[in-house]
C-alpha cells in the first residue's frame, strides 16, 4: 500500500509473492512497472493500481497480507484509513507497518530548538499535513483492530543511527532541509539557516544520539 516506484513490490515477487501495487501517484506507478519490464512476462506481472489510499476501491477482496511503509504518517487519521484498508483481507491476514517516530529528534541539540521542533510536531498534526509521531502509534492501532503484534526496531544509517553521520547522509539531510518547506516557514526567515546549521553540527558530534526511531510492526489476526 502506497507502492511507489516499486522496490519493495519487487523484493515480495522475488520471493514468490502475487503482488498488488497500489498508489495515487502515475508518475511512481510508470516507474514501478518499468522495473518489472524485463524480468517477467504479462502473465506473472505485478498489478499495479492507481487509486486514492484514502478511498480504496479494489474489486478483488481476500488478500493474505499487506505491506506498507513511511505512508501511515502522511494521513492523521490513519486508524480510520486502515479500518478500510482491512475490508480488503482476509480474517487471517498479516499486516506490516514501517513508520518513523520523531523524525527529527537527534541530540545533543540546543534546548530551544527541541522544543521548537516539538511544536512544530504539533503544528503538522493539527493541520493535518503529517503526523511525526506516527511510527509509536502502529503497534496500539493494529491491536485495536485484534492484531497480535510483534514490534521491533529498524536499523536505518540515515535516520536512526548514533555517532557521527557520514558526508553522504549529512548531504541527504540537506536535501531534505531543502525539500521541508513548512519546516523552513515555521521558523522565523533568519533563524531557519541557524537551526540548519545546529542540526548538522549535531549529526556530525562524536556524542550525536538518535531519539528518532523507524519502528516495524508485525501482525497477524488473531
Amino acid at each position: 500500500m502506497g507502492c511507489g516506484p516499486g522496490d519493495v513490490s519487487r523484493e515480495l515477487f522475488n520471493r514468490g509473492c502475487v503482488v498488488t501495487g497500489i498508489d495515487n501517484n502515475e508518475e511512481l506507478l510508470s516507474a514501478a512497472k518499468q522495473q518489472f519490464k524485463n524480468i517477467c512476462d504479462d502473465h506473472h506481472y505485478p498489478n499495479f493500481i492507481e487509486q486514492d489510499l484514502r478511498n480504496l476501491q479494489l474489486e478483488l477482496h481476500g488478500y493474505d497480507g499487506l505491506w506498507t511503509s513511511f505512508v501511515g504518517a502522511y494521513f492523521t487519521d490513519f486508524k480510520d484509513i486502515f479500518a478500510n484498508w482491512l475490508k480488503f483481507l482476509k480474517s487471517d491476514a498479516w499486516v506490516c507497518i514501517i513508520e518513523i517516530d520523531r523524525l527529527l529528534d537527534h541530540r545533543p541539540i540546543p534546548e530551544r530548538y527541541s522544543k521548537k521542533i516539538d511544536q512544530f510536531y504539533n503544528d503538522a498534526f493539527q493541520h493535518k499535513r503529517y503526523d511525526f509521531r506516527s511510527g509509536s502509534k502502529s503497534k496500539s492501532i493494529l491491536e485495536e483492530f485484534g492484531f497480535e503484534v510483534n514490534q521491533f526496531d529498524l536499523a536505518d544509517r540515515e535516520l536512526s543511527f548514533n555517532g557521527p553521520a557520514t558526508s553522504d547522509v549529512l548531504i541527504a539531510w540537506k536535501n531534505r532541509f531543502n525539500r521541508m518547506e513548512n519546516l523552513k516557514q515555521f521558523f522565523p526567515e533568519d533563524e531557519f539557516m541557524s537551526f540548519q546549521n545546529e542540526f548538522i553540527r549535531c549529526l556530525s558530534s562524536d556524542a550525536h544520539q538518535s531519539i528518532c526511531k523507524v519502528i516495524c510492526c508485525v501482525g497477524r489476526k488473531r
